[in-house]
């Protein structure tokens, strides 16, 4: 609900004909909304190289959630190298770090989500240098060897108290 006037604001501020949106997921709806900028439905995909190849091949990814943990989207798309523009909440700050490898904008609002999106996008050399911050974050923190060190670090605590 916040994600489409914040696009249209930006479609009003210059990007109109520099931008195009992929969308993935769910079917394209029947009466799409007006984003500002053409989109491209591109629907479910159900392997993960295709995948891969589109969060790969996007510029920037805009996650609007409201309320979300540690979302797998986000995950995965700086696992691709791709910058990530989101509200900061919930887990969003445990994989962007605002204006190193992504931009949080502040929740709910939606001039402060286009402008983020803006501000990743408008300086090339800055837009690499998130791109190699977003794949090194999950490299240094989110592998699976070191995500089971944690666990395992996690219930050795656990069962020490037993």
């Amino acid at each position: 609900q916040l994600l489409q006037p914040a696009l249209q604001e930006l479609s009003q501020s210059g990007w109109r004909d520099q931008l195009e949106l992929v969308i993935f997921g769910d079917s394209r709806p029947d009466n799409p909304p007006e984003f500002g900028f053409n989109a491209h439905y591109l629907g479910t995909f159900s392997d993960d190289l295709s995948l891969a190849l589109v969060y790969g091949a996007a510029d920037v990814f805009v996650c609007p959630s409201l309320q979300d943990n540690l979302p797998n989207t986000v995950m995965e798309a700086i696992a691709c190298g791709t910058p990530c523009v989101a509200f900061n909440i919930g887990g969003m700050p445990d994989l962007i770090e605002h204006q190193k490898n992504g931009y949080l904008a502040q929740p709910y609002q939606i001039e402060a989500l286009a402008q983020g999106i803006a501000w990743v996008l408008e300086n090339t050399e800055r837009h690499q240098k998130l791109s190699y911050r977003a794949r090194e974050k999950v490299e240094k923190e989110f592998t699976l060897e070191i995500q089971a060190r944690r666990y395992l670090s996690l219930f050795t605590e656990i069962l020490s108290g037993v």
